[in-house]
């Protein structure tokens, strides 16, 4: 090796050791940076020294000392009496034991609002703090026993409780006591508390959508405990039921009403466009677009214009369900088959809403507060099985089961449907519909629904609908317009224009083998081995008492398969 390589060969090593140690400076220094970091030093003066000082020495709710101490209240030096702060004569004001403090047992919105008084208005203005669960309760008052309500309704409805100062509103139903995590308000799981079960399944959905999906891959990479006060863009990669209803974006200010964002009152027995504070508000279609505005952070403006347009339709169709439920009850009640319950002249049972005692209430009650909402719900939240078998399928069950009990019990009516065999049967409401949906053209899509392919006339009546529900104000320009663009092409959106015959014969051919082996293996099978009980014509199955007494009266034997006896 001459000189001229050796002087290089020494200059790479030194390079690369210059790199090496410049490397592992930077490492110590972020690893120094980990070890000398610690949490903010919470200075605990006066009256709130007194309290954690009495509290830890008695060994009462001292992990709440630690909740706060990891709380913005902590860091801002917010302590135990600013919340907690009453005067003689308050409904909650208490001295603790063994002290002259006096305090409030429970900080209610109207102390929270010393602080946040924009979040305190916005959240009484919307939907949790509506009480029309006391204002509409029957189903709970009657059916129900009282002490079931404390730990059921009550637990998750306490969200919307009337405080005697006249507060409306419980923050910590959503911000944990003490530490008021804004992570833990977007947590999924903290909404799914309450929105969770057979007749608001909202956190089920959620899980079951693409949203909940990707959060539960991301949710250890994401930071939930961002401030939304001053946010200009959705920080996390996948919306959280705050992102869509509460949090802020490019053109959106964030909001504790989580009613500014909803088009639809679809929890109701009726589907219907909300007007809820319109004055403050605006109308349906002003709330709607500040839901697309959020949506449209990350979903192209045609996919949520048309899915929304596909759910609103979703939401009408459920009207025409229910107008079959409603026009059936009525003419039983009418009829005398089915009564309402009454005491001292007042009905406590609406037929319609909320009776439970005989069968065509119990399915009329069902298909709007359990299956009508799931159906509706899940349509508007991407929760494909809860619009279909948790919803449009129980639905139709529902009103299967109704007219049959009609017909079981006399009217004549239902007996023409039940002897019915025509498939239409099914369908006795109009129908909504759109041509196609969000996610693609799809030819073979429409080779199967029976309404569309065996009536010339189908999307002449669609038309027809799909337009009064326009006039009436239940669509927006923009949604008629969109419909429009698609009936008018609805072969391309339909699919029905592109020939993939060659396609659905191939499946076709695999479909073939495997019912042919389905066959082969089950169907066509019949074990050699005989069944251990068979009934026998003219002999009634199971022993007489005279049988019966016989052999407890004698010593155990052998069974005989054969014979069935001892």
């Amino acid at each position: 090796m001459d000189k001229n390589e050796l002087r290089t060969q020494k200059l790479l090593i030194g390079i690369f050791s210059i790199l090496l140690t410049v490397v592992l400076v930077i490492v110590a220094g972020v690893e120094a940076k980990k070890s000398t970091e610690t949490k903010p030093v919470i200075e605990v003066t006066g009256v709130n020294k007194r309290c954690v000082s009495c509290h830890t020495e008695k060994g009462i709710a001292v992990k709440a000392i630690d909740q706060w101490k990891e709380s913005q209240h902590a860091i801002k030096n917010i302590g135990c009496i600013d919340c907690h702060k009453a005067e003689k004569g308050d409904f909650d004001a208490f001295y603790c034991p063994d002290s002259d403090i006096l305090v409030g047992r429970h900080p209610t919105p109207k102390d929270c609002a010393e602080c946040h008084q924009q979040q305190v208005e916005e959240f009484a203005q919307s939907k949790h703090a509506h009480q029309f669960w006391i204002i509409k309760n029957d189903d709970r008052s009657i059916f129900e026993p009282t002490i079931t309500t404390r730990h059921g309704c009550e637990q998750c409805h306490n969200i919307s409780i009337v405080w005697p100062d006249k507060s409306v509103g419980e923050c910590d139903a959503c911000h944990p006591k003490h530490t008021f995590s804004r992570a833990v308000a977007r947590q999924p799981e903290t909404c799914g508390e309450c929105h969770i079960g057979p007749d608001h399944p909202h956190i089920e959905i959620y899980l079951e959508s693409k949203h909940g999906n990707i959060f539960r891959a991301k949710e250890k990479q994401m930071n939930l405990n961002y401030a939304s006060k001053d946010l200009k863009k959705i920080p996390i990669e996948v919306p959280t039921c705050a992102t869509c209803h509460m949090d802020g974006n490019e053109t959106q200010p964030s909001t504790h009403n989580v009613s500014a964002r909803l088009a639809w009152e679809s929890q109701a027995a009726w589907s219907y466009r909300t007007v809820w504070l319109q004055d403050k508000l605006g109308d349906w279609t002003i709330k709607r677009a500040r839901m697309e505005a959020i949506c449209k952070s990350c979903h192209a403006p045609e996919f949520v214009e048309t899915y929304f347009l596909t759910a609103d339709l979703v939401n009408l169709q459920y009207n025409e369900l229910r107008r079959v439920f409603v026009y059936w009850v009525k003419k039983l009640n009418k009829n005398g088959l089915i009564k309402e319950l009454e005491a001292n002249g007042k009905k406590y049972s609406d037929v319609v809403l909320n009776g439970w005692d005989e069968e065509p209430e119990h399915l009329m009650y069902h298909a709007w507060h359990h299956e009508g909402r799931r159906f509706r719900h899940g349509a508007i939240m991407m929760g494909a099985d809860y619009t279909q078998w948790h919803g449009i399928w129980e639905l139709h069950n529902d009103l299967v089961e109704l007219i049959r009990w009609a017909a079981e019990h006399g009217d004549p009516e239902a007996k023409q449907w039940v002897n019915s065999r025509h498939p239409s049967k099914f369908m006795p409401y109009p129908i909504y519909d759109i041509p196609g949906n969000a996610w693609g053209i799809n030819p073979l899509a429409n080779k199967v629904p029976f309404l569309y392919v065996n009536y010339d006339d189908y999307w002449d009546r669609v038309y027809q609908n799909v337009k009064y529900a326009y006039e009436k104000g239940l669509l927006s320009e923009k949604q008629w317009q969109l419909w429009l663009k698609r009936y008018n092409n609805k072969e391309h959106y339909l699919g029905t224009k592109y020939n993939a015959d060659s396609v659905y014969n191939y499946y076709l051919q695999l479909n073939a083998i495997d019912t042919k082996a389905m066959n082969e293996q089950v169907v066509n099978m019949q074990l050699p081995g005989k069944p251990f009980y068979q009934p026998r014509p003219g002999v009634i199955a199971g022993p007489s008492e005279k049988v019966i007494k016989q052999q407890l009266g004698r010593k155990e034997e052998k069974y005989s398969p054969e014979s069935g006896t001892k």
